[in-house]
């Protein structure tokens, strides 16, 4: 799947999620795991459910029970973690 043709999208999404996501990327890298972060977000979408009734709880919880800071606290221990170095043209740092 990591070499089959791109698509290229443009996301936006609060900054905590996109926090997140580095956070998940530097879970991997813990355990040895070297993902970029599009190849982590293909990995979480391919592993979604494709039955309706969990995509539609899942989507659910997001849009009625996820919270500002709760992202944030998940990611706690992150001070732990190795950092990332990301290929290409680094992103500006959120205002």
């Amino acid at each position: 799947m990591k070499d089959s043709p791109r698509r290229n999208t443009s996301v936006q999404w609060p900054t905590e999620v996109d926090a997140y996501l580095d956070h998940l990327v530097r879970l991997a890298a813990s355990r040895g795991v070297l993902i970029s972060r599009a190849q982590m977000l293909s990995a979480l979408a391919s592993e979604a459910s494709a039955d309706a009734a969990d995509i539609a709880a899942l989507a659910q919880r997001y849009l009625g029970g996820c919270r500002v800071g709760d992202l944030t606290r998940k990611a706690a221990d992150a001070a732990q973690l190795p950092a990332v170095r990301h290929r290409g043209r680094q992103r500006a740092a959120p205002s």
